[in-house]
């Protein structure tokens, strides 16, 4: 309801709040709910880094509990994160932690079996290659991505 009306404060409030709960009574899917709620509130805000260590923790809080369906809606939220991280160090020119993040966007995509998000990933993964003069491993990567 909080975050219809754009205030992540209070959202981020009761998040935390159901994960305090979760905790207490050991309810692991909860756990992940709530990380991964609290994981949307600080994406929302810019926050991205916060953001990515939610979302990180409510996916390992989801593989564990073995339910893909949890797992995979986590995983489409750690992505766009991820990307968001990645074309961030793009900008600055920074190959190699752009590199690094796309390498692990691609890796939460196949797990979600995102093959739009892959073929994204692969194209960034050879730009950054082109860019850096590697032009055997951008060709790979393009081909990939094809």
């Amino acid at each position: 309801m909080y975050v219809s009306f754009n205030d992540y404060e209070t959202a981020s409030y009761f998040h935390q709040r159901c994960l305090d709960i979760s905790i207490q009574f050991e309810y692991i899917e909860g756990e992940a709910q709530a990380l991964r709620g609290l994981g949307i509130c600080e994406e929302k805000v810019l926050n991205k880094h916060p953001a990515k260590n939610h979302l990180e923790a409510a996916l390992e809080k989801a593989e564990r509990l073995d339910n893909p369906d949890v797992a995979r809606m986590i995983s489409k939220d750690l992505v766009r994160v991820y990307q968001m991280i990645a074309n961030e160090f793009l900008e600055q020119k920074d190959f190699t932690n752009s590199l690094l993040y796309f390498e692990r966007c691609l890796e939460v995509a196949k797990s979600a079996q995102d093959r739009d998000i892959e073929a994204e990933c692969y194209q960034q993964i050879g730009m950054i290659y082109e860019e850096q003069g590697e032009l055997d491993r951008a060709i790979e990567q393009r081909k990939t991505f094809l």
